[in-house]
């Protein structure tokens, strides 16, 4: 009995001298910080990823490390390996997941539920499905995508996305200040000096484009989302000849009916003979000359300009009024006015009226009735 207590002593006595020190490294290092080591289910000592436990001769150990969001890992470690350090390194059981866009106030979805605005933050366990990605804000196409677990090996998976635009502004500019800009027929703006018109073009939805101004042609033409122009400079628009040949101040005499009276020394033969003078100068060519009943119709005259925006048409009408209880002698006086379109046929139909009269008629009026009216 003496003999094997004394065996079983030396024994301790020898473990103990030939006892070392083992270290254990736990990776990567962003698990290291709450990393633990557990033997039999009590943690030995350590911190920052870095453990020390005691092997004694032909001792052996079973170890466990434990980290948030990283697997369980057991260690196996022995006198007989000879080494006094290992390295565990923890594989991650959740990552974190940070998804970025080019559009600071983009929103983004995860699995359907916003997570922030240009940027969000969120976790992705290892068991979990590929997380669906949706990202919309005005005026771009809508993102959709993907994220998961293995998307990167860290533990930080970063997903930037790009956002395409799906509508560009587009500006429109002449040197006519004043001009009028239309788009798809909806005035948008005027253009100031140095200040042209924006407009909006959306993908797949061009845009009709007419730029209007008093005294020359419209402009007009597509604009497409996919064109690369952003500013159009349209420089000078052509003039219009039809416009500047027609008189600004003639709004209150075209198509309106003129009342004139004879003065009482001018009898209707006198009368009608003199208003016809100043009418034919300007009208060869008549469709109705009734002289009994007082009613004169002239043919219509067409003028037509090499660069215009229409064609426009004049004739003129007389016709005898009855008499007031002055008893003077009356006339009504009609100057007819219509434009159509340049390529239009002379046909009525395709003529409407129109508010002024060309220059060389703005005086008719007056030289018909100052003819035969008693003027003070």
């Amino acid at each position: 009995m003496k003999k094997l207590l004394f065996v079983m002593t030396s024994l301790v006595m020898m473990t103990l001298a030939y006892a070392k020190q083992v270290q254990i490294s736990v990776k990567p290092e962003f698990a290291a910080t709450t990393a633990q080591v557990f033997e039999k289910g009590s943690p030995i000592s350590g911190e920052n990823g870095v453990f020390h436990t005691e092997l004694g001769l032909l001792q052996e150990k079973y170890l466990t490390i434990k980290a948030d969001a990283f697997d369980q890992e057991e260690l196996f470690i022995s006198y007989k390996h000879k080494q006094d350090a290992y390295t565990v390194t923890l594989k991650p059981n959740r990552k974190k997941a940070v998804v970025t866009c080019n559009v600071p106030d983009a929103t983004i979805f995860i699995d359907g539920t916003e997570k922030g605005k240009g940027k969000a933050e969120f976790n992705i366990m290892k068991v979990e499905l590929n997380k669906k990605i949706k990202i919309e804000a005005d005026g771009y196409d809508t993102f959709s995508g993907t994220i998961g677990f293995n998307d990167n090996p860290g533990i930080v998976i970063n997903k930037e996305c790009t956002l395409v635009p799906n509508r560009k502004d587009v500006f429109i500019n002449v040197n006519q200040v004043g001009a009028q800009v239309f788009a798809d027929g909806k005035p948008v703006g005027v253009v100031a000096k140095g200040t042209p018109v924006k407009i909006t073009v959306n993908k797949g939805k061009p845009v009709m484009v007419r730029v209007s101004c008093d005294g020359y042609m419209d402009i007009s033409g597509n604009v497409d989302f996919y064109d690369s122009d952003v500013t159009y400079e349209l420089g000078d628009m052509p003039e219009d000849e039809a416009w500047f040949a027609t008189d600004r101040k003639s709004s209150d005499i075209a198509n309106q009916t003129i009342p004139i009276k004879v003065r009482k020394d001018m009898d209707r033969d006198e009368a009608l003979r003199s208003m016809m003078y100043y009418i034919t100068k300007e009208f060869r060519d008549l469709d109705v000359n009734n002289y009994t009943a007082g009613w004169i119709r002239t043919k219509w005259n067409i003028d037509k300009f090499k660069v215009a925006s229409m064609q426009i048409r004049t004739r003129v009408e007389l016709k005898q009024a009855p008499s007031d209880s002055d008893g003077l002698l009356k006339f009504d006086l009609l100057i007819e006015s219509q434009y159509a379109a340049p390529d239009a046929s002379p046909d009525d139909q395709n003529f409407k009226e129109y508010s002024l009269l060309l220059k060389r008629y703005k005086r008719l009026s007056e030289d018909v009735r100052h003819s035969v009216e008693a003027i003070n």
